[in-house]
Parts: structure tokens; sequence; C-alpha cells
């Protein structure tokens, strides 16, 4: 993945151990490597968000086209040209949304809307939750959610970080509601001028199994990944599987070279 004419921005989360950290992230790049330990990130509560905002603060003078959000988890399965001649092709953005109540995407905890009914703190091990006494989100906003593996243009960042600057109520609300990463940004922009720009894909290949988690990918899977019009792929775990990687980047790169023959690429800047 790595481009200089791309910006990184690495979040590890606050609380966990730094073994390693301090190595990586004294690596001589060209400058465009952010290294960064600021939030504890815990599935299911507000510190995503937070360093997902950061991360967008951070980047503001930056010249670049787009804001693509990974996990450690995700791995390319195109080549950056190819992902870049893509993007270069509409300038909209790539984010998963439905409206809430879904029952189509969230099957349970009331279609989605106890995610924001409640008020959820984290005792010990044990999820606690407490009704809202005023459920209805600030700002007259209509509820969405999604996927929080998205690609926005810079206007997309622009706009949620002058809306939220704009609108504190918003990170009061969503503090506290149950997996907020999977609703705050997909609320925002889809309540924004510019929800007619959004193009309903993440682009991102997901095996879903029973009870709605994705499985980890291994060599079984690298037809189907080569294969694929998605542009990224989730979830890689190297003590599963070591090799599955190595042998996405020999397939990926002999796609390419058949592909570089016949197409140019529009360059985009990322970040």
């Amino acid at each position: 993945m790595y481009s200089p004419s791309d910006f990184y921005y690495v979040h590890k989360d606050k609380s966990t151990p730094s073994q390693g950290w301090d190595c990586i992230s004294k690596e001589n790049h060209a400058g465009n490597v952010l290294f960064v330990s600021k939030y504890r990130t815990p599935r299911g509560r507000f510190g995503l968000v937070e360093a997902t905002l950061e991360g967008m603060s951070r980047c503001c003078g930056i010249d670049y086209d787009y804001f693509v959000f990974l996990s450690g988890q995700c791995y390319p399965i195109k080549t950056l040209s190819y992902i870049k001649e893509k993007l270069g092709e509409r300038s909209v953005a790539y984010l998963v949304n439905f409206r809430l109540p879904s029952k189509s995407n969230w099957m349970d905890e009331n279609f989605g809307l106890d995610r924001i009914n409640y008020f959820y703190f984290k005792y010990w091990k044990v999820v606690v939750r407490i009704p809202r006494l005023y459920r209805s989100l600030p700002y007259s906003l209509a509820p969405y959610g999604g996927s929080l593996y998205f690609c926005l243009p810079k206007r997309f960042t622009e706009y949620v970080l002058n809306f939220v600057s704009s609108h504190p109520k918003i990170i009061q609300f969503y503090r506290y509601a149950h997996i907020p990463d999977e609703m705050f940004f997909h609320t925002i922009i889809m309540n924004s001028p510019y929800k007619s720009e959004v193009v309903n894909d993440h682009k991102r290949y997901f095996n879903w199994v029973n009870g709605g988690h994705a499985s980890v990918l291994t060599r079984e899977n690298l037809h189907e990944l080569v294969e694929s019009d998605k542009w990224f792929a989730m979830k890689f775990d190297t003590s599963v599987d070591e090799d599955i990687l190595d042998l996405l980047d020999r397939q990926i790169g002999e796609c390419s070279s058949t592909r570089a023959s016949s197409s140019g690429t529009k360059g985009r800047s990322l970040t």
C-alpha cells in the first residue's frame, strides 16, 4: 500500500502493548507516515470514532483526494494504481449505509434502534445499558447505520469535521451509543447536502458467516479474492494462514501486468 505520494495516519489502540511499535514508528519514510497511539478503541465504544476524527483533522492541511479507512486486518486485493484509477473515474463517496430501523440489515437490537435508544456503559467486562429519556437524535437528524470501512472525498471529511465542530451535541449523543462507529459518520453524511453523491458500497470483500461475523480469509479464498470486483478485503490473520498475503501479492501482480498494457492510470492522492 505504501506510496510516497500518499499520506498515512496509523493509529494503535492506546491500551495495546507497544512491543514492536516504536521500531515501526521510527522507520524512515518520506515524512508521509504519522504514527499515533492516543485513544482506547475497544469494539463498540466511541474511541474508534474519536481516532477517526483525529485522523481526518490531522489530514486537513494535506492536499489529498480520498480518505480511505482501513483496519489492521484489511489488505488490498487490487494494485494501488488500479484503486486510484477507479477512484479517479468518479468523485463520489463509497459508504455502505441504510436508514434505521433496518429489518434487512440489523435483525436484532430492535432493528438497530436499541443502539441509540439506550446509554451503554462498560462496568468491568459487563456492558450495562440504561434507557434514554430523550431518544430523538439532536438537530432533527434521521438515524443511519452502515460500515465504517469507507472511502470519502476530502469535501466529505471537511463537512464531517465542520459539522462536529458546529454541532457539539452529536458527540454527546453518540458517545454512549452502542457501536457508534457504525452510525456516527453515516448519520452526518446521509443528512448532508452530499447524500446524493454517496455510492452504497464500501469496496471491501468480507466472507460472512453465521452470526454476522467475518471469517478469517485463507488460501482457500484466493480465487474468489482475485476474481472479486472489490478493492480491499478483511480479515486476515497470519497466525491462521501466513501464506495468503504472499499468494495475493503474486496474483495481483500478474493481473496488473496484463491490465497495464491496455489501460492508463489516473492519479489520486490518498490518505
